[in-house]
């Protein structure tokens, strides 16, 4: 019984896993000069249309602390794309974060879009949404392999951190992309965008590694005692 115990924590140890969230993406736009207008590039992204960075100090009354992207730029509107796609295997959660708030200028409704495009078409688990996109909450749903979620966000709405999850249930690769058709020069704000993958648990030898060395050490020596008594 003793060693069936011991053999199955040496298995259970080899095959457990301390694997964590992976930051794969993060971009909080602090690399571009701020108050800058209509750019048709931003670091990690493709850009289609205009869009402007506007700092913490600024003359347009907006409130931020850091550097945040207008979608709408002077002119606008704007959509920026992730210039890479991000690999996925089967099992694992896959969360696209970002900072999201209205134009602050005015009061006025303006659209924003957050798209998505897979390697293939499949079947995608588990969505959830947080913040502006809370209302995300399916068991389970079919992903296209490109496709789209809009929203009016109000321009007095506050920045709100939101994000878009979901696990893969085939291997594959996400890329996304946030937009508007606002095209007035007054947009939707987007800051501190992050994507991070949570691996599905499996083997992982050296997490286990210490543990494996003392059960193996307790085996040998119940046998050694054994091998004496008789």
């Amino acid at each position: 019984m003793k060693f069936r115990i011991i053999a199955g924590l040496i298995a259970g140890l080899a095959f457990s896993s301390t694997a964590s969230a992976t930051q794969v993406f993060f971009q909080d736009f602090e690399s571009v000069a701020p108050n800058s207008l209509s750019l048709t590039t931003l670091p990690g992204f493709n850009v289609a249309g205009q869009v402007d960075v506007v700092g913490a100090s600024n003359p347009w009354g907006i409130v931020t602390s850091s550097n945040i992207v207008d979608l709408d730029g002077s002119p606008g509107p704007g959509t920026i794309t992730s210039s890479t796609s991000y690999a996925f295997n089967a099992g694992d959660r896959v969360t696209l974060s970002f900072l999201l708030g209205g134009a602050q200028r005015n009061s006025v409704s303006d659209n924003f879009t957050l798209g998505w495009l897979l390697s293939s078409a499949m079947t995608v688990t588990d969505i959830v949404g947080t913040g502006y996109f809370g209302y995300l909450n399916l068991a389970s749903a079919f992903a296209p392999a490109s496709g789209s979620q809009s929203i009016d966000l109000a321009g007095d709405a506050g920045l709100l951190l939101s994000s878009v999850s979901f696990t893969a249930t085939a291997a594959g690769t996400f890329g996304f992309s946030f937009g508007t058709t606002s095209a007035d020069t007054v947009g939707p704000l987007i800051d501190n965008i992050g994507l991070d993958i949570s691996p599905v648990p499996g083997p992982v030898m050296g997490a286990g590694l210490p543990g494996l060395v003392i059960a193996l050490g307790a085996l040998l020596a119940l046998r050694r005692r054994r091998m004496f008594a008789a």
